[in-house]
């Protein structure tokens, strides 16, 4: 199984992505994927209830949502890992994934809560490890950056 996007996005504009370069095509828009996947996630909160998760024939995008103050309102933030849609991935979502996606937006939080996003590069590196570790099962890879 692998990772192949992780990134955060608020309000439909994105903040942080990374992705495998090998698996991302160069004409996708990034603005345009973000907008759509906050609007997904809107319909689904609106006409179905808070959800975690949808699959695709393909895909899993797994996601955690939370609000971040910005001046006097309250800002909702998306993190999401987008990943291969195998046999089992369920336990692996509710084990590992949203355990994961918990602690990344925790530490979002902590160091850009209502703060300038100019210095995000540090934050962008720490993402781009869910993406380069050399491990070879999705359950090895999850365990270890928890």
């Amino acid at each position: 199984m692998i990772i192949r996007e992780v990134g955060i996005i608020s309000c439909g504009i994105p903040i942080i992505f990374e992705s495998h370069k090998e698996t991302r095509k160069e004409n996708v828009n990034l603005v345009l994927n973000s907008g759509l996947l906050s609007s997904i996630l809107s319909f689904a909160e609106i006409t179905i209830s808070p959800i975690e998760y949808f699959q695709s024939n393909r895909f899993t995008v797994v996601f955690r949502k939370d609000w971040i103050p910005d001046h006097k309102t309250l800002k909702p933030y998306i993190v999401y890992v987008v990943i291969d849609n195998e046999k089992n991935v369920d336990k692996y979502i509710k084990k590992r994934v949203l355990p994961l996606l918990k602690k990344i937006m925790k530490k979002f939080k902590a160091k850009y809560n209502a703060k300038d996003f100019s210095q995000i590069e540090d934050f962008r590196k720490s993402l781009s490890k869910i993406l380069n570790i050399n491990i070879k099962t999705l359950d090895e890879k999850f365990v270890s950056l928890i």
